[in-house]
């Protein structure tokens, strides 16, 4: 077994010796070559590898290939030559429209190989006299990963993102509806086929862009269940195209998010109904014709409007589910499974409030024994 001393590339190994890495070389493809030192102690070899360290520093420096454009030329080649085959449209287009928008601006015009760790701090400055702690980071994680792809190849020696202090993000949580809201939610939305999206979030947990995307041969009627296979959404194109913005039709978010969702009888017989009069072979029409998003966000309101509910997000009918099953005691490994989560850890994050309630009946019922 290797064990990891946090913070270094130094590790313990099997055989009892501590084992230290540092970067040599690099090879013709560019990719670092590296060295090795091994010892019986930690100390020496974190010793050592200080004194490797300061001795390759100035050959790297000197081997490096050249790079003598900008940030901006650098963040072309990056996301348009390495990255683009690798991304999801969205993504790619997430991407490209983040360095337009607000990197650029600071550091497209730039010497790649002079920008540095103060100049990162500057930017951080700047994006937050506009930009949420949460946006700042998404950026941000960009950015670096773009310095990155540069410091691999040789282009610069540091990353200058790495010492950069971001803003705390603090996460505001979104309410669930009471059971009386729900209740009248799900009679509102009964009404027409356009509540069904209402409907399907409220009894489902699935997101909004998944059930646009949602077909009927993605439904089993007979074993009552129906299979998140993709999703859908809007996204705004990057400058250089002529479209502002674009519908596009992905995978799922996550692994976890392809998944099979049991149907209960309610939201069974309303989907047979609306079957019965389907045109499309999407579930959620308007006419023939699938909808967006933001199409089916604009039917909700009408609901909430009619209901007299305010600053009720689409999302809290996902929200409003996880908290039911919560509620009715159902085990916490179902729920992630159900929301289609990347891991069980989120879901506990997430829905921390609603489980208190569970930990104090716990706490009670120890205090019985």
């Amino acid at each position: 077994m290797i064990i990891l001393a946090k913070g270094e590339n130094i590790y313990k190994r099997k055989d009892g010796r501590w084992e230290g890495r540092y970067p040599k070389s690099r090879k013709a493809d560019g990719t670092i070559h590296y060295g090795y030192i091994y010892a019986r102690s930690y100390r020496s070899v974190k010793e050592q590898l200080i004194e490797r360290k300061a001795q390759t520093a100035l050959f790297y420096l000197k081997s490096a290939k050249e790079f003598q454009g900008t940030f901006g030329d650098w963040a072309n080649i990056w996301l348009n030559d390495i990255m683009a085959m690798k991304l999801k449209e969205s993504t790619y287009a997430s991407y490209s429209n983040n360095l337009q928008i607000h990197i650029f601006p600071f550091l497209g015009q730039r010497s790649l190989k002079k920008i540095t760790a103060s100049d990162m701090d500057q930017v951080v400055k700047g994006l937050s006299k506009s930009l949420s702690a949460s946006s700042i980071q998404i950026v941000f994680r960009i950015v670096k990963s773009c310095f990155e792809a540069a410091r691999e190849r040789g282009y610069i020696y540091l990353n200058p993102c790495e010492r950069t202090m971001l803003p705390k993000i603090t996460k505001q949580k979104i309410q669930a509806l009471t059971r009386n809201q729900q209740k009248a939610v799900e009679i509102e939305s009964l009404k027409t086929d356009k509540g069904l999206p209402v409907l399907l979030a409220l009894e489902t947990g699935m997101r909004i862009g998944e059930i646009c995307a949602l077909k009927w041969e993605d439904i089993d009627f007979e074993e009552a269940v129906l299979r998140v296979r993709r999703t859908k959404q809007r996204i705004a194109m990057p400058k250089t195209s002529n479209q502002r913005t674009k519908i596009v039709e992905t995978a799922p978010k996550t692994a976890n998010a392809n998944r099979l969702i049991p149907l209960s009888l309610k939201v069974k017989n309303a989907l047979l109904k609306c079957k019965e009069r389907a045109t499309s072979d999407f579930v959620v029409t308007s006419g023939s014709r699938s909808i967006e998003p933001r199409t089916v966000s604009y039917r909700f309101e009408q609901i909430k409007k009619k209901l007299g509910l305010f600053n009720v997000p689409f999302h809290a009918l996902r929200h409003t589910f996880a908290t039911r099953c919560v509620e009715l005691g159902v085990n916490i490994a179902a729920i992630s499974s159900l929301l289609g989560h990347s891991s069980i850890k989120l879901t506990l994050d997430t829905y921390t409030n609603s489980f208190f309630e569970e930990q104090r009946a716990a706490i009670d019922k120890l205090a019985c024994l």
